[in-house]
């Protein structure tokens, strides 16, 4: 399954070319998964990281960007997860406009223990309901 989120493109993302300059489209991918914790599998992110006592941080980060994204284009971010392990979670997210794949990126991230900042296992309640995401 995939979660798409459409999201308007706006000056604060933008250089003097009117184009999102790059690393806010990490700070936009960060705030995706957070959305797809709220919206998709239904765990709020913020009981996630302080009442559970867990992050998610990312360990291994490869983007492409084929092409620029404009201040006002209402474009698509996406999510599918392609794998699951024990403490970790791969990602699959990109931005699209009409079909066309602005940027992608496969994302690693390690769910780890905030006291000990080793990792942990992915809670098992978490775990089924990423589950049932792939499951679609």
């Amino acid at each position: 399954m995939t979660f798409i989120k459409p999201y308007m493109i706006r000056l604060s993302h933008c250089d003097a070319t009117g184009q999102v300059f790059y690393p806010n489209y990490f700070h936009i991918f960060n705030a995706l998964v957070e959305d797809w914790f709220y919206e998709a599998i239904e765990v709020p992110f913020d009981q996630f990281l302080m009442q559970r006592n867990l992050s998610l941080p990312t360990v291994k980060l490869e983007t492409t960007f084929n092409a620029p994204c404009r201040m006002g284009e209402l474009v698509d971010f996406w999510l599918t997860v392609t794998h699951i392990g024990r403490s970790s979670l791969r990602f699959t997210m990109g931005v699209s406009k009409d079909g066309e794949d602005r940027v992608k990126m496969h994302r690693i991230a390690v769910c780890v223990s905030q006291s000990t900042h080793r990792p942990a296992p992915i809670p098992p309640d978490v775990r089924e309901k990423i589950l049932e995401f792939m499951r679609g």
